[in-house]
């Protein structure tokens, strides 16, 4: 009997999305009532849901930690309280909620692009099942560590331990995980119908339905036009987020010249991420801008209203978003510190010491409250060279890269100088539309007058994020971390700016003094519908790539599969580790093979168990020691490369001296090929054409095997 792994995917998490409001909704509107943070009990049930739910991102994280740390009762209790608080708003607030609202045709359209968000963001997260064949999205390429880390704080709690690696003692996760914390607080509230994956997928949809709602706060409490046409300012911002830069010229030239898909459309070069790309990839770095957002713009209004028991209790506020922000994304908050230290000096300079002391206040509780977690870092550094964390550079431009190692490669000193020079095409093409957005702006705040407040913060905020991107990476894995996600905060300033143009009329017919002609008017449709574009064709493959890899006689991603068998391949893996879930306690150990071609993004996904290595190198960077590594490594590569080293006698001692309960083994590992390996001659508990699953060690034992 075939299982409808799609159809359990869709209903559980689905619940996950709904059990995500009483995490990631409800706090944020207790607190926002509480507080009355941007007047929020004047404001209708529109303002209310986006203070709630960035309030929410920003707060959750960082609580929930702290409580954890006490007690995993203690956090519960007070999501409890939380709970009941907000029922008894409700009933105190019922006339507001019970009476029909009345819904311009904006507000309709903004509501379907939100449920269009989730409808089509879960069908792009969930596995595809087509009869006895699944696919997993692209994706699966990252939330094969998410899924396990959310799983592992589930097992482990807070800090939690690493999940991919385990020398016989366990090592503390050097990871910013903080999102993962509401993930699996959700997962244990749906107990065995919500799974980690499941959760993650909920709190991605949560996370691009924060992105949205951070938009029009900033549009009513930052920009200078505030309430004015908001709904419709919402609209062009949101709208907006459809939108990415170039991409899509090179990725469609570099297929034609060379007959291969990319995976995705940011492949081609050093990316600035479309807004698709960031959400649906990397939430946690989403969710750590939105802290960031969230907690100036907590200041922001705070100095506005000139009250000093207001800038405390805003400056305290804040501290807990930044402190949120740091285990969100470190690199998201680096640059976001970076301005913020600008701005302190701009605001003393400008002789608004009362704003400056409000971030100071802010700054001062966030390293308080992160020293935990900061210590958490220091007990367990990331292998590597010390000092090497970040290192200066040009932003890379891989097409006058390629150019330059063709033509020069005896002059590699080339290379950064044309990066440099090739800094405003490159930026172009990953910009696009914005790039002109900012051109524009730029122009418009060259006035006689000078820059109004809110104008050099903006300004401030992106010129920051741009500078430390281009000439600053981060050096702990082979991703320019720093680079791809710090670029976020320029990119929400360049998005505000965009709005704001279109509501003026950026692309209305040709007004009397207008500064942008009727072919500037037709470029940044071009743009605008390129962007769009882009956008497309990465949600697209993130659905359909690994499909269309096994469908057709097309160049394969080496991480998917060798042959076109991939999707019976998922099936029958995921089969295994379910059965497998079902039956060992949540602590047992279980182990693939860590050099599995292609890498074992099915133990990440499906397994939610510890391993003993997941990879060569036993994703030390994530927390470990790469000496006791190399000490168990060897054996568990001879198990499953070299299988004539071992015989089925001797399994359950392999597996009783690494603490392992259960072998998972693939029809890709060399010992699979051996008929004569321990592979064949130990019984499997579970076993189907592309995997058999073992019990072994302390934990051996038979059971009836899936056919």
């Amino acid at each position: 009997m075939k299982e409808s792994f799609m159809l359990t995917d869709a209903i559980a998490s689905s619940l996950a999305f709904f059990l995500f409001a009483l995490i990631i909704f409800v706090p944020g509107y207790v607190a926002g009532w509480l507080l009355n943070s941007f007047g929020f009990r004047q404001r209708g049930l529109a303002a209310r849901f986006a203070i709630s739910v960035t309030l929410s991102i920003g707060l959750c994280p960082i609580l929930s930690y702290l409580l954890w740390h006490w007690s995993l009762r203690a956090l519960w209790t007070a999501y409890g309280a939380c709970w009941i608080s907000f029922l008894v708003l409700l009933f105190r607030e019922r006339p507001m909620w019970l009476i029909r609202p009345k819904v311009s045709k904006t507000m309709a359209a903004l509501v379907a692009i939100v449920a269009g968000w989730v409808v089509v963001g879960m069908f792009c997260l969930i596995d595809l099942q087509i009869g006895d064949r699944l696919y997993f999205p692209t994706v699966a390429y990252d939330y094969t560590l998410r899924t396990a880390v959310t799983s592992a704080i589930v097992r482990t709690g807070i800090p939690p331990e690493t999940p991919f690696f385990f020398p016989g003692r366990p090592f503390v996760l050097h990871y910013h995980y903080f999102w993962f914390i509401p993930c699996s607080l959700v997962s244990q509230l749906g107990g065995t119908l919500v799974n980690p994956r499941h959760a993650v997928i909920a709190g991605t949809l949560w996370c691009g339905i924060g992105l949205m709602a951070i938009i029009p706060l900033y549009l009513r409490f930052f920009q200078a036009k505030g309430p004015a046409n908001i709904e419709r300012r919402t609209l062009f911002g949101i709208a907006l987020l459809s939108v990415t830069g170039l991409d899509i010229l090179p990725v469609l030239l570099i297929e034609l010249i060379t007959h291969r898909i990319l995976a995705n459309v940011e492949g081609w070069n050093s990316p600035v991420t479309a807004w698709a790309n960031a959400v649906l990839w990397v939430p946690h770095h989403v969710a750590g801008l939105i802290a960031n957002l969230t907690g100036f713009l907590v200041i922001w209004n705070a100095n506005r209203a000139h009250r000093g028991g207001n800038r405390i209790l805003a400056g305290g506020l804040a501290g807990l978003l930044f402190a949120s922000a740091v285990g969100l994304s470190i690199y998201v908050t680096i640059v976001f510190a970076a301005f913020l230290a600008i701005w302190i000096t701009i605001t003393v300079l400008n002789r608004r010491r009362e704003e400056a002391a409000t971030i100071c206040i802010g700054g001062t509780v966030a390293i308080a409250l992160s020293i935990p977690y900061l210590l958490e870092l220091a007990r367990t550094p990331a292998p590597g060279k010390a000092g090497e964390a970040f290192v200066f550079t040009v932003r890379e431009f891989r097409i006058a890269e390629a150019l330059i190692q063709t033509s020069w490669p005896d002059k590699p000193w080339l290379v950064p100088v044309v990066n440099l020079l090739s800094l405003p095409l490159n930026y172009f093409l990953e910009l696009g539309f914005f790039f002109v957005v900012g051109v524009l702006t730029w122009k418009g705040l060259r006035r006689p007058s000078g820059l109004l407040r809110k104008d050099l913060c903006g300004f401030t905020m992106a010129t920051t994020s741009i500078l430390i991107c281009t000439f600053l990476r981060s050096n702990v894995i082979s991703n320019n971390d720093l680079g791809w996600r710090g670029f976020l905060v320029a990119q929400f300033v360049l998005l505000l700016w965009g709005a704001e143009l279109l509501d003026e009329g950026l692309l209305a017919p040709l007004a009397p003094g207008s500064s942008v002609s009727p072919e500037w008017r037709r470029l940044i449709l071009a743009l605008l519908a390129l962007g769009v574009a882009g956008t497309l064709y990465e949600v697209c493959m993130v659905r359909f790539y690994p499909l269309l890899s096994d469908a057709f006689n097309i160049p394969r991603a080496g991480w998917l599969s060798p042959d076109r068998k991939l999707g019976k391949r998922t099936y029958a893996v995921r089969q295994v580790y379910e059965g497998l879930k079902r039956s060992l306690p949540a602590r047992a150990i279980v182990q693939h093979n860590p050099n599995a071609v292609p890498g074992d993004l099915s133990y990440g996904l499906y397994a939610d168990h510890q391993a003993v290595a997941e990879g060569p190198e036993c994703a030390v960077v994530f927390g470990g020691d790469p000496v006791l590594c190399n000490a168990i490594i060897r054996p568990i590569n001879d198990l499953f490369q070299v299988p004539a080293v071992i015989n089925a006698s001797g399994v359950d001692k392999f597996c009783t001296d690494l603490s392992i309960d259960a072998l998972v083994v693939k029809d890709t590992d060399k010992a699979w090929a051996d008929k004569n390996s321990w592979v064949w001659k130990k019984q499997p508990v579970l076993a189907n054409d592309y995997a058999r699953a073992f019990r072994c060690g302390k934990s051996a034992g038979r059971g009836v095997a899936y056919r």
